[in-house]
C-alpha cells in the first residue's frame, strides 16, 4: 500500500496534538504540586467573615498622630465660631437723638444707641417709640409703626454706636378734629428685646386722637451714625 503525502500530513498533525496535550498535563501537575495556595475566605479571613479585622463602614477611622494634629489646627482656624455677644440692654446703653432734618411735613432724626458697658453686646430689630407728656410719662397717641424690613444684628464693642431712623410727622398736616394736637415732652423708647423704658426729652406736638396715618415711623437698627 502506498503512503501518500496527505496521509503523512495527517499523521504529523495527530502526533503534534498528542505531544501538546502531554506537555499541558505535565505543567498543570507541576502547578498543583508546588504553586501558591488559593486565598482563604473562611471565618479567620482578614477581609470578610465574622473574624474580619477591617472596621465596618460606619465606624470611626483613625489616622496617624500627624494627620490628627493637622485636622485639629484646620478646624480651629476655619470652623470654630466666635462666641455670640449677649443682647444689649437699656442699662448698658446711652440713648440720644441726632440732629433733625426736615422734608415736606416730616422730621427725620437718628435715635442713637451707644454701648457704655465694658463688654460687647448685640442689638437687632425695631425699638419701641411713642410720644409721652407730663411728669408721669403718659403716652400720647399710638406708638410708632415699623418702617421697612428688619435688619441684621449689630454687635457693638464698648463705645461703639448704632442707630434707628425716626420719621416724626408734622402733625399740622392732619385734620385737627381727628388728630387732637397735644403738647408732648419727649419720647419713651424700648430697646429691642428689652422691657425697661428709656425717656428722651424732646418738646413738640403729637396726636392724641386717631389721624389717618402714623404720626411716628421707626426703622430697624443699623450700625454707625444716622444721616439725620
Amino acid at each position: 500500500m502506498k503512503t501518500t503525502r496527505r496521509t503523512v500530513a495527517v499523521g504529523i498533525l495527530f502526533s503534534t496534538g498528542a505531544l501538546t496535550a502531554v506537555l499541558m498535563t505535565g505543567c498543570q501537575g507541576a502547578l498543583g504540586a508546588g504553586g501558591p495556595a488559593p486565598s482563604a475566605t473562611g471565618a479567620g479571613s482578614s477581609a470578610t467573615g465574622a473574624g474580619s479585622s477591617a472596621p465596618p463602614t460606619d465606624a470611626p477611622t483613625t489616622s496617624s498622630p500627624g494627620a490628627v494634629g493637622r485636622t485639629m489646627i484646620l478646624g480651629s482656624q476655619t470652623t470654630t465660631p466666635s462666641p455670640t455677644a449677649p443682647r444689649c440692654k437699656a442699662e448698658g446703653l446711652q440713648l440720644s437723638l441726632g440732629p433733625p432734618e426736615g422734608a415736606a411735613g416730616h422730621i427725620y432724626q437718628a435715635l442713637e444707641f451707644i454701648n457704655r458697658g465694658s463688654t460687647r453686646c448685640t442689638i437687632a430689630g425695631f425699638p419701641g417709640v411713642s410720644y409721652v407728656t407730663g411728669d408721669n410719662g403718659r403716652q400720647i397717641g399710638a406708638p410708632g409703626v415699623r418702617d421697612g424690613q428688619i435688619g441684621a444684628p449689630v454687635t457693638l464693642a464698648p463705645g461703639q454706636l448704632a442707630h434707628s431712623t425716626l420719621d416724626l410727622v408734622d402733625v399740622g398736616v392732619f385734620d385737627q378734629s381727628t388728630c387732637r394736637p397735644t403738647p408732648v415732652s419727649g419720647l419713651r423708647v424700648y430697646v429691642p428685646d428689652d422691657t425697661v423704658p428709656v425717656y428722651i426729652a424732646r418738646a413738640g406736638t403729637g396726636c392724641a386722637g386717631r389721624p389717618p396715618s402714623a404720626q411716628l415711623r421707626v426703622q430697624t437698627v443699623t450700625a454707625g451714625v444716622g444721616g439725620g
